[in-house]
């Protein structure tokens, strides 16, 4: 080997190195640059001073309803948590509640949607169940969102000429969903039967997905039992129902005067904006999308730009204040949370977890039982 070559291998090596280090800050950096230009053409677009105006002339009584509506929404989410779980382990709803709120609280933080980490990590932690199964109930959860989405388009559609442009969402969200519970009861049903799903594959890799596959069925179990799915489908519905109280608290507070049925458009415009993580946590495609939607109803821009400002920081702000007590009543450091402590403590335990969170184990059962 020659003399240069021995030189250019390190070389290579620490620009590799310093690329991998550096690459979460360049990301960060372009989605807080894509944020900016978004928010830059819409208020470009609007009136400075009267969005301006319409921020310092807000009423300030209505933000305590908007604060306990955006976390009375996680609580339902808990709730439907919790049923997702119950063939898998006896979970509290208080310790669901404190991991769904870090989780957002970290969506808003973190980049790329980390929280959705968060809660996986935390409850892996603490409940010995397998990654896989908790993912399965994140699914469920995305799944019955849906019903609630639906719910509220075919409502707007009936009583809104001007939600008409909706419509096709309603098919698109009907189809998931028709397609997504049939195979959530298919797998569930096929990851308990004899002989297994792929029968005994040969080769490491095959085993691991096939292992992987039968464990996802054991978190869908919840989807056997049509008692299980009709309380989900309206525990999802209240949870999003109260996420609409919070914007009709913003429009109240900014005097926005829009039919109340709105607001349910709002829900689902609002989550399918911040659901792909283009920008931290949706700065700039949440107000872009809401202030949009007002238009089509006959909102004023500047009223909208308004409007969707305000919700986006209401929104956000019950979290960033409950997002830290929720790491210490679940006794969370950062390096829990950041994924820097792994393994080998009492806290991995699944028996140390039953005694901090009242969890306690229950044989897995059929949803049919």
């Amino acid at each position: 080997m020659e003399y240069g070559e021995e030189i250019a291998r390190p070389v290579v090596a620490v620009s590799a190195s310093q690329w991998r280090r550096s690459f979460p800050y360049l990301r960060s950096l372009v989605q807080l640059a894509i944020a900016a230009v978004l928010l830059g053409a819409l208020l470009w677009r609007v009136d400075l001073g009267a969005v301006r105006d319409d921020l310092a002339d807000a009423t300030l009584w209505w933000l305590p309803l908007a604060f306990v509506a955006n976390l009375a929404s996680d609580w339902f989410r808990a709730i439907r948590w919790q049923q997702f779980f119950v063939p898998l382990k006896r979970l509290s709803v208080p310790f669901l509640f404190g991991t769904a709120v870090l989780g957002v609280a970290c969506n808003i933080a973190l980049p790329l949607r980390a929280g959705e980490v968060v809660r996986v990590q935390v409850l892996r932690r603490r409940t010995g169940l397998r990654v896989s199964e908790i993912v399965a109930t994140l699914l469920s959860e995305k799944l019955m969102d849906i019903v609630a989405f639906s719910s509220f388009i075919v409502l707007g559609l009936v009583i809104y000429e001007e939600a008409r442009f909706m419509w096709p969402l309603a098919i698109a969200y009907g189809g998931v969903l028709g397609a997504g519970i049939y195979g959530a009861r298919w797998l569930a049903r096929r990851s308990r039967e004899e002989p297994p799903l792929f029968g005994q594959p040969e080769g490491r890799w095959r085993a691991w997905i096939a292992t992987e596959v039968r464990s996802i069925g054991h978190g869908l179990q919840s989807f056997r039992s049509a008692r299980t799915l009709g309380l989900v489908s309206v525990a999802s519905i209240c949870a999003w129902l109260c996420e609409a109280v919070l914007y009709y608290a913003c429009g109240q507070a900014l005097g926005l005067d829009v039919p109340v049925v709105v607001y349910l458009l709002v829900v689902v415009t609002a989550t399918i904006a911040v659901s792909v993580p283009v920008t931290q946590a949706g700065l700039g495609v949440f107000e872009l999308a809401i202030t949009g939607l007002l238009v089509a109803f006959g909102v004023g821009e500047s009223e909208a730009a308004t409007f969707s400002i305000f919700s986006h920081v209401m929104l956000a702000l019950p979290y960033i204040c409950s997002g830290p007590i929720a790491a210490i009543a679940l006794r969370l450091s950062i390096s829990d949370i950041l994924f820097l402590r792994v393994g080998g403590n009492a806290q991995t335990e699944p028996e140390a977890a039953e005694a901090r969170t009242g969890t306690s184990g229950l044989p897995v059962r059929s949803a049919d039982d």
